[in-house]
């Protein structure tokens, strides 16, 4: 998952492009093109419509421009940066913006895939393929070349780019999105989330629990978000990039009501809690989960008909949520239930309590399309952070 950081940052501090990814596994930054970061032309008046150096921007339509004897060729691209590498690494993965290959990756040919004609090396490039992060040879190196442009090589050793990646001395349009705009993501809030949410509502609501408060945010490339009705041309139509967010907020796990008024001085609270639950576009995900190509599959019946509705997530995502909880205290692995049992006394200044509850503390992480619609909800339950509540 990435955080972003604007452009003019790096522009005033480049010492800040070395500085290691977030903290946690399977992370990396969003480069912002910002106000201050603009370049004009035309003594001021104009803004540049090219890029004149590294790192490049997520928040702009990006094309690739070299001649080719007396024209112009043009690939429409987003650069992402390679995941658990810092910005001065130089090294994203390549996605074709338009075209028939729009929503697949460039992929590196091999050594092995050389061939002569007329006696003269040919390289026979591969086509793009869907995106495998881990794959080093849909990873390429960007350079400022000597003279002007850019060149790449693949940080695959044996792997060789892309024609029109490899060409030394390409320029990179900018244009605004029409289908996205990326804001501020700076990541976990520790000290919101170390706070905890309030406890002081009313048990007499007809709310389950608490109101949920963000304290956290990410953004996430359409390549790592798997909605199976969905071709990859049309996902990143939809939302090249998915808003994440993590949620803290306190759920109702168990209730009982002392209608009588008695003079009942302990609540005996025997209860099983699910530590994980998904949910796609709010509907229980009560399919097994399964994990297929570095994919995790999430499964719903959405309607009367039993019609399955699936959503996948990467690995590399799941594995970085599972190591943000964990930190905290989440337990992975055993049972995927915990039951809880305990004889609660009753602490109130009065004599008598008329309601009960007990809430456990849950944290949600939530994928949202550019559009502000909901995919999916993935909850963590602390089974070790409860709290009582009587009135």
């Amino acid at each position: 998952m990435y955080v972003t950081r604007p452009l003019s940052l790096y522009r005033r501090s480049p010492e800040c492009l070395t500085e290691p990814p977030p903290e946690g596994p399977n992370s990396g930054y969003l480069v912002l093109l910002d106000e201050e970061a603009e370049t004009t032309v035309c003594f001021g008046l104009c803004k540049a419509c090219y890029i004149g150096d590294l790192p490049f921007p997520q928040n702009k339509d990006l094309t690739i421009i070299y001649r080719e004897g007396e024209d112009n060729v043009n690939y429409e691209v987003l650069f992402i940066p390679v995941l658990n590498q810092p910005l001065s690494s130089k090294q994203y993965y390549v996605i074709r913006r338009k075209g028939k290959h729009k929503g697949k990756a460039c992929t590196n040919s091999k050594e092995e895939d050389k061939s002569s004609c007329c006696c003269f090396p040919r390289v026979k490039d591969v086509k793009p393929r869907p995106l495998v992060p881990t794959d080093t040879y849909q990873q390429v190196e960007m350079f400022r070349s000597k003279c002007w442009g850019f060149s790449a090589k693949s940080v695959a050793p044996d792997g060789i780019p892309p024609d029109y990646l490899r060409t030394k001395g390409w320029d990179v349009r900018k244009a605004t999105p029409k289908n996205y705009q990326l804001n501020e993501a700076a990541g976990l809030n520790s000290s919101l989330r170390n706070r905890l949410p309030h406890f002081n509502f009313s048990l007499f609501g007809t709310e389950s629990s608490s109101k949920p408060v963000v304290i956290g945010k990410w953004y996430c490339p359409f390549a790592f978000v798997h909605e199976e009705e969905m071709e990859l041309e049309d996902q990143m139509n939809t939302s090249t990039f998915y808003e994440v967010t993590l949620e803290q907020r306190w759920d109702k796990i168990f209730a009982c009501d002392n209608t009588e008024m008695t003079k009942t001085e302990e609540v005996f609270v025997d209860v099983i809690v699910k530590k994980e639950e998904v949910f796609i576009g709010g509907v229980f995900g009560d399919g097994k989960d399964v994990i297929s190509n570095g994919v995790m599959w999430f499964t719903t019946r959405s309607d009367g008909e039993g019609k399955e509705k699936r959503v996948g997530l990467s690995m590399l995502v799941v594995e970085r949520m599972k190591w943000e909880e964990e930190r905290v205290g989440w337990k992975a692995g055993g049972e995927g239930e915990v039951r809880l049992k305990n004889a609660v006394e009753f602490e109130g200044i009065d004599e008598y309590w008329t309601k009960f509850g007990c809430f456990v503390l849950v944290e949600r992480f939530v994928f949202k399309r550019m559009d502000g619609s909901t995919v999916l909800t993935y909850d963590f339950k602390h089974t070790h952070q409860i709290r009582f509540k009587w009135e």
